[in-house]
């Protein structure tokens, strides 16, 4: 009998919104003006899944205060103008959850103006019962504080939620808080997400269903809800 669950969470970025495209080539541009080599490896350990004050504190050590603060404005500037679209499958899927009653939430290393404005272009804003953000914690992904004070605000116990993430990162941090983690992403990055603990990865939405509240991941029954 697959495990049950109670909720399911969320990332933000390259989970429900397309974002990451976008994302990266943004600090393409800046790594470039900085003399940083950006390698995939970077990308993964240090932007998807991070606070910008701690891409800019990691990528860029050697660059200078007004450096630096320069990046952060150009970086409030790029999340404002933004309008990335949804993740194929995401916004039935969530649909979907509401529709059977099953609690969610997003936890995601963006500030709060920015994932409720994000939500709102997609219309799903209400169909989440709580959010963590980056306003909510001291410690950001890879440290579970985030999940943990998801679990906590939710009054559900770790082991009986499920967390969809596409950064590892996002898996190392579900995972420490005793959470199920499903990784989001193409085959190059399923290796690392599975390495983080990632139970299964999946290129989009598309490839989970809800059947008589059990939970579908890529044809095979994985969890029960309840």
């Amino acid at each position: 009998m697959p495990d049950m669950l109670k909720a399911i969470i969320f990332d933000l970025d390259g989970v429900i919104i397309d974002s990451n495209p976008a994302i990266e080539k943004f600090w393409h541009h800046w790594a470039v003006q900085e003399g940083v080599t950006l390698t995939d490896e970077l990308i993964r350990r240090h932007i998807h899944g991070r606070k910008g004050t701690e891409t800019i504190r990691d990528l860029f050590p050697h660059s200078s205060a007004a450096t630096k603060e320069a990046i952060r404005e150009s970086a409030n500037v790029f999340d404002s103008e933004m309008k990335p679209g949804a993740i194929p499958g995401v916004i039935d899927f969530i649909h979907g959850l509401h529709d059977l009653g099953i609690t969610t939430g997003v936890v995601t290393s963006s500030h709060k103006g920015r994932m409720l404005k994000m939500l709102d272009k997609h219309q799903l804003q209400h169909y989440f019962t709580s959010f963590i953000t980056a306003n909510d914690v001291s410690k950001g992904k890879p440290d579970p504080e985030p999940y943990l004070k998801m679990s906590e605000l939710l009054g559900i116990t770790p082991a009986q939620c499920l967390v969809f993430e596409d950064a590892t990162g996002g898996i190392q941090a579900a995972v420490a808080a005793g959470m199920h983690a499903i990784g989001i992403g193409n085959a190059f990055a399923a290796a690392a997400l599975r390495q983080e603990g990632a139970m299964d990865v999946i290129p989009d939405f598309t490839y989970m269903r809800i059947t008589e509240h059990v939970l579908f991941c890529n044809d095979h029954d994985c969890f029960t809800l309840s």
